[in-house]
């Protein structure tokens, strides 16, 4: 990439370390007791219990988010709670112990850090990085993270608006607000959206980027849809896709 031929060889060479060096890290970290599933339902939970600001996330909250079947969604809580890593309250939902939290918050950081990396750095667009991120988040050590997080100079947010917690767990303010709550008349600030490829190639093809304000204009509600007003272009929305978009309102 163009950008990649202009930088000095003192900081390409810091790049293809940082990314050799997670790949070691994988091969090592396979010998570990988690795999890479279980830590992904431990980060949605934790990522679930701060967009819905509630401790217990129930079971089929995990299965929307997965896709997976409720049986599947419920035997994994099962190998969870063997670990320690969630409680389970019959007919309530499951939290993360503090040893889950702290895995979760690990992964989060992990992942959102990447997101950066691959879209400041190396050109990718937010709708691209997910993946990879997901797969560099298990493969790379706390070492080699931190020098990451600070070559990019200690970002607070990803590319899709999600806060990244810093080494000492503290994280900027989530916007946890969603569009289809809004009323008609009202303006909303985009500030966070779901890391859903589908969602975001509907964004790119809209030109709905984060910091986009959106006007209401009509609300159906019986049919879901919703009319709104960005850079000066009237748009439809169903309510389904608003419901993934957040942040706040304009006084």
């Amino acid at each position: 990439m163009k950008w990649y031929t202009e930088v000095s060889f003192k900081v390409r060479l810091k790049i293809e370390s940082v990314i050799t060096l997670s790949f070691l890290y994988l091969k090592q970290k396979s010998r570990c007791h988690m795999n890479r599933a279980e830590e992904d339902y431990i980060k949605t939970i934790y990522e679930l219990t701060i967009e819905k600001k509630q401790p217990l996330i129930k079971a089929n909250e995990l299965s929307e988010r997965f896709g997976y079947s409720d049986q599947s969604v419920n035997e994994m809580i099962k190998k969870l709670v063997k670990k320690h890593l969630v409680s389970f309250v019959p007919y309530k939902g499951v939290s993360l112990t503090s040893k889950g939290k702290d895995v979760a918050i690990r992964m989060v950081r992990a992942h959102r850090i990447w997101e950066v990396f691959l879209t400041e750095k190396l050109g990718f667009s937010w709708d691209e990085v997910h993946e990879d991120a997901e797969m560099l988040e298990h493969a790379t050590s706390k070492h080699v993270l931190e020098k990451l997080y600070h070559f990019l100079g200690e970002p607070k947010y990803c590319q899709h608006g999600n806060p990244i917690p810093d080494f000492k767990n503290h994280m900027a303010e989530v916007a946890v607000q969603s569009l289809d709550q809004l009323k008609v008349g009202e303006t909303f600030e985009v500030l966070r959206v779901l890391d859903f490829k589908e969602l975001l190639l509907y964004l790119n093809e809209q030109n709905i980027k984060l910091h986009d304000y959106l006007n209401i204009i009509e609300k159906d509600e019986f049919n879901g849809i919703m009319t709104i007003l960005c850079n000066n272009q009237r748009k439809t929305m169903s309510i389904k896709t608003a419901k993934m978009i957040f942040g706040r309102i304009k006084k």
